[in-house]
């Protein structure tokens, strides 16, 4: 009988220490990164060949934000794996809508050409990109017929450049000018043809006479 009690004991024993065991906690889901920063990802509502452009966009440390896919409007005009620039390789003057492609290309000719241009001709780096705008639904100059490449987000148009030290690069004031501001305008703007379907400026036409436009669009011009 003594035993048997001395068995009870212990699996009461047993079972209590069960008990006030600690439980294992479960894994808790993380959330998914934001848009600028954070692992590769699937982007909400974005096929495998947008998501790995923008898996690439993030990878050079832009940041940007999605914007929502686009019917084509009234005119035509819409934005298909559209982001909102936030800041390239360098800051912007503001917020642009470009699609992720378009954004890309840009991002890739600052890195490779615009920054260690200016690093070696002014030795310093540029701290700015001022543009004019990218996606708005409007024609193609001079072809009323056909809407620009901005009308679909894969135009930009640059007014010009800030360095580091606050000196500010204008197309419109020294593009003809000597000196090195004119030279670092005229060569980029020729640069742009090797990554830009379509590369305008004061060479171009009178309606390029104030800006860039580059685009990566179906037609191919270096008005440069």
């Amino acid at each position: 009988m003594a035993a048997r009690l001395g068995i009870v004991a212990a699996l009461g024993l047993v079972l209590l220490a069960a008990a006030c065991a600690p439980r294992q906690q479960q894994p808790v889901p993380q959330a998914p990164p934001p848009a600028h920063g954070g692992a590769l990802m699937m982007w909400p509502n974005r096929d495998a060949i947008q998501s790995a452009c923008l898996n690439d966009l993030q990878a050079t440390g832009a940041q940007f934000e999605l914007i929502a896919q686009a019917e084509p409007g009234k005119d035509g005009c819409t934005l298909q794996n559209g982001v909102k620039l936030l800041r390239s390789n360098l800051n912007l003057n503001r917020p642009v809508e470009l699609t992720c492609p378009m954004a890309l290309r840009l991002v890739q000719f600052e890195r490779e050409v615009l920054l260690p241009e200016a690093q070696k001709l002014f030795g310093q780096s540029l701290a700015q990109l001022n543009h004019a705008g990218g996606f708005t639904c409007k024609a193609m100059t001079g072809n009323g017929s056909r809407i620009s490449e901005h009308g679909h987000g894969r135009a930009i148009d640059i007014w010009g450049f800030t360095l580091g030290d606050g000196g500010r690069i204008s197309v419109a004031e020294q593009f003809r000018a000597r000196g090195r501001e004119g030279q670092y305008l005229r060569e980029m703007n020729r640069a742009a043809c090797r990554y830009f379907s379509v590369v305008l400026g004061p060479n171009s036409d009178a309606a390029h006479g104030k800006h860039f436009h580059w685009d990566i669009g179906q037609w191919k011009r270096c008005g440069a």
